[in-house]
């Protein structure tokens, strides 16, 4: 098996490696680097939104979840999921990407500095992109779970080694790196996702599955995100169609050029995400299929570890998901390194200065990464989370507001959904659920946002 795993992860390395190379050769400016030529394939583009939002976080993280909780955390990162997507990337990306053309926009804080002329609210927003470091982690965390089970080596080697490769060839090749290796690890994962859903085939056919699943009621009393059919349904859908606001994310936008491409590559990116939802059901499987109870962060890893036991299908389920979890890293790296280079330090940034930035990510999350906490996702979603509350308040008024906008509106809008958000963590009135402060929090940022910006804007 081993021989197996390191023979297939090679070849995928050695092909990664080699389409981060072409792209390196296109990218010699900071646009490039950030969002490629800007007429990017919409199908291109699309697989790769897809992929970038299905993160080893998917793959690894979310079936735990359904492995402790059951059904609602099924409907809850499932259905609503999808419905939050397709809400939010269709709410905002066309309009972003219509006025992010006209402002020559490379990053989401330099299209907010744009659209509310503020260089200061800018650099506010990229320095709340740091948040993001959170995410990082979390994808680097279910990435080292799965080395460790399926490579054979340890825990602190498999950081070590997923962030030097991926921080290395993402910073060679920037934003059209990202794309090329996108493309390929979203198809690979397109086929994973089916292989996996179809692993647990017997206990669909003797009925065991929906029995077990029905046992555990549509909400889960005890657990910290779906504890209530608000928390499995209103929230959820809130946070996700927020999340669509990412920079990561919302950014693919500006990689292609007019509202057909934009239309083609959402729809891309929305199928290719409900195929890889599929892999939710490991949870389930593994609820039947696991001998010994296990921690939820680790379930997924150890169901794929004892359900593929061919050796070249367990090996080729290992590379698909180290590829799930480096698709959304270099999405994350590429957006979050433009952004602090280009938006904090302005116009006297440079490719070189991106990968400097780079670097000092790379360091951070590997640290961070090498001493994860008890429930990694909780830990990555306050900080997520709090980004899209202080994000969505802004860019909804940018978007759907006319005429000349009021800085002074967007920073109250986020400054409101920051205190919500961190206010109710920090106090416990979210009861656990960080999703339940930042739900609320962006809300009433948006409702500050458009308030406050309608009023300082022409008739």
């Amino acid at each position: 098996m081993l021989a197996w795993a390191w023979s297939l992860f090679g070849v995928y390395l050695f092909v990664t490696a080699l389409l981060a190379w072409h792209g390196g050769r296109k990218t010699t400016s900071t646009q490039s680097f950030a969002i490629g030529s800007g007429r990017m394939n919409p199908w291109m583009a699309g697989l790769t939104l897809g992929a970038c939002t299905a993160s080893s976080s998917l793959f690894v993280i979310m079936p735990g979840w359904v492995y402790a909780d059951g059904l609602p955390a099924l409907l809850g990162f499932g259905v609503s999921l999808i419905v939050g997507l397709s809400l939010g990337f269709w709410v905002f990306a066309p309009r972003f990407q219509e006025i992010g053309a006209d402002v020559g926009a490379l990053t989401v804080p330099h299209w907010i500095g744009e659209r509310y002329r503020s260089p200061l609210l800018r650099r506010v927003f990229a320095g709340l992109g740091l948040l993001q470091i959170s995410y990082l982690v979390l994808v680097v965390v279910g990435c080292g779970y799965v080395m460790r089970d399926s490579l054979g080596i340890s825990y602190q080697m498999s950081v070590v080694l997923i962030v030097v490769f991926v921080f290395g060839y993402t910073g060679f090749g920037g934003a059209w790196a990202h794309a090329l290796t996108n493309s390929l690890q979203g198809a690979i994962m397109l086929v994973l996702a089916i292989v996996i859903f179809a692993s647990g085939i017997e206990w669909w056919l003797d009925g065991s599955l929906w029995k077990d699943l029905a046992s555990t009621g549509l909400v889960a009393p005890e657990s910290q995100l779906f504890s209530t059919h608000a928390e499995v349904w209103i929230v959820q859908t809130i946070m996700v169609i927020g999340f669509c606001t990412q920079p990561q994310l919302l950014s693919k936008a500006l990689y292609v050029d007019g509202r057909k491409h934009v239309g083609i590559m959402l729809l891309t990116a929305i199928a290719a995400v409900a195929v890889y939802t599929l892999v939710l059901f490991a949870g389930a499987y593994a609820r039947l299929g696991l001998d010994e109870v296990v921690p939820q962060d680790q379930a997924a890893s150890r169901y794929y570890a004892t359900a593929f036991l061919s050796a070249p299908v367990g090996a080729a389920v290992t590379v698909t998901i180290l590829a799930a979890s480096m698709s959304t890293l270099d999405g994350l790296i590429v957006a979050l390194s433009a952004s602090l280079s280009g938006d904090l330090i302005g116009k006297r940034a440079t490719v070189s200065t991106n990968r400097i930035v780079l670097t000092l990510i790379a360091i951070a999350t590997a640290v961070l990464a090498l001493h994860p906490p008890e429930l990694v996702q909780i830990s990555a979603q306050i900080g997520i989370f709090a980004l899209i509350a202080a994000s969505g308040g802004p860019l909804v008024a940018g978007l759907y507001l006319r005429g000349r906008l009021s800085a002074l509106a967007a920073f109250c809008s986020a400054t409101t959904a920051l205190t919500i958000h961190f206010g109710m963590h920090f106090t416990g009135l979210n009861g656990g659920n960080p999703g339940t402060g930042s739900s609320i929090g962006l809300v009433a940022g948006i409702v500050v946002a458009v308030t406050l910006g309608r009023a300082r804007a022409p008739a």
